[in-house]
């Protein structure tokens, strides 16, 4: 049986190396920047870091996988057009949004008309592109990669 200070000798060993509970530094795509402004190059190569760390196995249903990366974008502030039902083709190109985008009314908007963005900063826009390829024992290999409109 391990006494107390046996133990914190241990955690605080833990805590000094590179690798600890959530990934350690080294491995992480989050940083103290921000994930969410993928505007700033450091941060969309971040994005595509953990896109292509993520494509690097194969899949055998695609629209899971789609999903999940979904998952992960919405974690990171980002969201795209997909559900289950989506129809799956070998080059997908699904536009991005910032926090879900933005909707309301400026100064200059039409009375009866409402402004819709995507959230990112004006004249920039983001786009996930997917390439699938089925190999021939039936499962799917997937590149995905953020690339800026602007």
């Amino acid at each position: 049986m391990k006494n107390f200070k046996d133990l914190t000798k241990q955690i605080s060993n833990l805590q000094e190396s590179e690798y600890t509970a959530g990934g350690g530094a080294s491995r992480s795509a989050h940083n103290d920047y921000g994930i969410y402004r993928i505007e700033d190059p450091d941060q969309l190569s971040r994005v595509n870091a953990f896109l292509n760390a993520f494509t690097k196995k194969t899949f055998i249903e695609p629209r899971a996988a789609i999903a999940q990366i979904r998952h992960k974008f919405n974690i990171m502030g980002f969201d795209f057009d997909w559900n289950g039902k989506s129809e799956v083709k070998n080059v997908l190109k699904l536009k991005l949004t910032k926090f879900g985008g933005t909707f309301g009314k400026s100064m200059q908007t039409p009375y009866a008309e409402f402004e819709k963005t995507d959230g990112f900063e004006k004249g920039k826009s983001f786009t996930l592109n997917i390439k699938l390829n089925q190999e021939d024992g039936g499962l799917y290999k997937m590149t995905a990669k953020v690339s800026s409109g602007k």
